[in-house]
């Protein structure tokens, strides 16, 4: 017994007669005939009486269109049930975030969807961007947001903007005195670099070939480290402002800007050939207003190099 059987049977019945059940559900008379014959094998009863001016159900056919009609109002209620489930808001959204926007961006999400969208409940994971991109393509994320690096991006996953963030060239207080006003080619060799490899990968494809040595600065994975290890003054590093805006608001870091400035894009990662949910594409938007309000607090408030 199939669907199809079902709503063939109940439009029979309505219509009492085959001829007009057929062109109601626009198919022919004979295959009408065999869905319900094959019915009535299977159920092993007769369904229907042929009469000379149509058909009527049987007592055990009457049952049937009773229980159908409570069958075929759920399935019909299935799909704007199914639509109405996708559109709303509520579940569990699996976010990642590279360590370097979990402080711009963990605390906004969550505070945002507590108080605008309660039955969602926002899961944060926080990892380097090669580990999002696997977890988001096995499914194991909903979304990844983390820096772009075009050259390296998973053709399984579809790439959405949220903004740009400014990268700066940081120190403790003091260390940056008396060596220009800007971050140059030469300034940056004259500093003691830490860096992430991802940043330096970025800063190497700002310059001219040549003017910095590839193998620039030493490398750490760990940004919170590069930043336990300027706070220190041991080191200078080079990195985004959302990371160390409240190290600069606070005096514990000095800064100095690139000329052009140097900037790293921001995107959104799920998984590619699939729509996504309601809850992801709210992520999405309130992460692209939360960083376009950074990057004007960055333009308003410039941190002044010692």
């Amino acid at each position: 017994m199939d669907m199809r059987q079902i709503q063939s049977f109940s439009a029979i019945v309505r219509e009492g007669s085959f001829s007009r059940a057929a062109r109601k559900l626009h198919i022919g008379q004979p295959a009408l005939s065999k869905q319900i014959q094959a019915l009535e094998r299977e159920l092993g009863v007769e369904l229907l009486l042929r009469l000379p001016d149509g058909v009527r159900p049987t007592v055990a056919g009457t049952r049937l269109y009773e229980m159908a009609q409570t069958l075929l109002t759920y399935f019909d209620d299935i799909r704007s049930a199914v639509r109405e489930a996708a559109a709303s808001l509520v579940g569990t959204l699996k976010l990642g975030l590279s360590p370097s926007l979990v402080s711009a961006l963990a605390g906004y999400l969550q505070a945002r969807f507590a108080e605008e969208h309660p039955q969602v409940r926002v899961e944060i994971v926080e990892a380097l961007p090669m580990f999002l991109e696997e977890w988001v393509e096995e499914g194991r994320l909903d979304l990844g947001i983390f820096t772009h690096q075009s050259e390296h991006m998973n053709p399984h996953l579809s790439v959405t903007e949220v903004g740009s963030d400014e990268m700066l060239l940081v120190g403790k207080q003091g260390t940056l005195s008396g060596i220009g006003d800007h971050a140059t080619p030469s300034v940056l060799q004259s500093v003691r670099l830490v860096l992430t490899p991802g940043f330096r990968d970025l800063l190497l494809a700002s310059v001219e070939p040549g003017q910095v040595p590839g193998d620039i600065g030493s490398r750490t994975d760990s940004i919170h480290l590069v930043r336990d290890i300027v706070a220190r003054g041991e080191y200078c590093s080079v990195l985004p402002y959302t990371f160390v805006r409240d190290d600069l608001d606070a005096g514990i870091l000095t800064a100095m800007a690139f000329a052009p400035a140097l900037e790293r894009q921001l995107v959104a990662v799920t998984r590619a050939g699939r729509q996504p949910a309601p809850a992801v594409r709210v992520v999405i938007e309130m992460s692209r207003v939360r960083l376009a309000e950074l990057a004007e607090h960055r333009r308003t408030t410039r941190p002044a190099k010692d």
